[in-house]
């Protein structure tokens, strides 16, 4: 955890199976706002104080998570705020609205393949992933 208070900041024990998920998600939560952070300079000390915590949460994340592709062979705990699951929770979102997209991009086609393209997969498994880690989340709020 960072130094600064964070509030609803919850320890949730990740499987190794949603690690990598989870780094690439959070990684996706830090490209979605770095435009909030270029324009820094001009926010008052209330909006470099939101920015700050959106990073701040997700590297936490990463730094408990680790940086590498290399999946842990335990279950790793790592801090999740509300905010950063809330960020998460846009991912998941965007995951599913992505994949209706391509299904009915597919469907117009006038030869579908036979299988569905990898990307459509892979995000289903990403969101599949996300739905665990939420209810993850949520039974470690109960503790």
């Amino acid at each position: 955890m960072s130094t600064t208070q964070r509030t609803h900041a919850r320890t949730v024990s990740v499987d190794p199976c949603l690690v990598d998920v989870l780094r690439d998600q959070t990684l996706v939560v830090l490209e979605v706002n770095h435009h909030h952070f270029e324009d820094l300079r001009d926010f008052g000390p209330a909006a470099q104080h939101a920015v700050s915590v959106i990073y701040r949460d997700a590297f936490a994340v990463l730094d408990a998570i680790g940086w590498s592709d290399d999946p842990p062979a335990e279950p790793v705990a790592v801090p999740l705020s509300d905010g950063h699951v809330e960020q998460l929770h846009r991912c998941r979102h965007d995951l599913g609205a992505t994949n209706l997209d391509r299904l009915d991009l597919l469907d117009a086609t006038p030869d579908p393949p036979a299988e569905l393209p990898p990307e459509i997969t892979a995000a289903r498994l990403a969101a599949q992933a996300l739905d665990a880690l939420f209810s993850a989340w949520g039974r470690a709020g109960r503790g």
